[in-house]
């Protein structure tokens, strides 16, 4: 028996987890979308020319302001002791309860959110156009988003900014490990306080040592073109995600022996 995983375990966790929270989480997918088409709408209904391109900062600012907490509110069960004791005592691996909560908290999101952005603002558009008939708007479509990238490394510009949302998901993912109540605040403020003082280090650093004096350029960011540079964040980026869900997995399995 496979006690790391097992695809049938996991498809049972799965359906078990759906019957618990199947009908909340179906609330919640249209709350979201009420709540997206009002929004919409006052849009749609004060604007008589709409370009496709104008729903892109509806639709980042919608999506992030969504996906974000919801990943920093992972593993509800951690919320209290006795749900947690349940939540562990699940016949499943800490393997296949952390894919779970890395599907459903980290990836899922990206899947669902669009699609009701994308109904959202078709409602919207629909009623406008009904109420005003002699107004110009164009529909949302998500590869308008591509066409505002540069042509340039836009391979490297796409994997970058894709690891960069997922290593923020993770690192408020792993802030739900860590924090029982209030897991997104606690997380954004010890974000923030590490932040402020790493910045002031390397700020003490770089004027002590005078680093960029007389046009020098450390090592670390001496490269020949852009391209290594772009390779070089990749690598970064991998390196800080993989470091962030390690993180996250023994913090969920220390909860386990202890």
């Amino acid at each position: 028996m496979n006690y790391t995983f097992n695809i049938n375990r996991f498809g049972k966790l799965i359906r078990q987890q759906y019957q618990l929270s199947g009908k909340t989480m179906g609330l919640a997918i249209l709350s979201i979308f009420v709540v997206y088409t009002l929004i919409l709408m006052t849009f749609t209904f004060n604007e008589p020319r709409i370009r496709s391109d104008e729903w892109i900062p509806f639709f980042i600012t919608f999506t992030l302001a969504i996906a974000f907490p919801f990943a920093a509110y992972a593993f509800p069960a951690f919320r209290s002791k006795e749900k947690t004791f349940d939540y562990l005592l699940t016949p499943c691996s800490i393997t296949e309860k952390f894919s779970f909560n890395v599907l459903i908290r980290i990836f899922i999101p990206w899947l669902v959110l669009p699609i009701v952005f994308y109904i959202s603002s078709r409602m919207a558009s629909e009623l406008a156009l009904w109420r005003y008939p002699d107004y110009n708007i164009e529909n949302f479509n998500l590869s308008v988003i591509f066409d505002q990238l540069p042509d340039k490394h836009l391979g490297l510009i796409i994997t970058s900014s894709v690891l960069m949302i997922l290593i923020t998901q993770s690192v408020l993912f792993s802030g739900a490990t860590i924090f029982k109540k209030h897991p997104l605040i606690k997380t954004l403020v010890t974000l923030g306080a590490t932040a402020a003082v790493i910045f002031f280090y390397f700020y003490i650093i770089i004027e002590w040592f005078g680093i960029y004096d007389n046009g020098r350029v450390p090592w670390l960011a001496n490269f020949n073109n852009e391209v290594s540079a772009g390779y070089f964040l990749v690598a970064l980026e991998l390196l800080v995600l993989t470091t962030t869900w390690a993180y996250a997995f023994f913090k969920v399995k220390e909860k386990e022996i202890a």
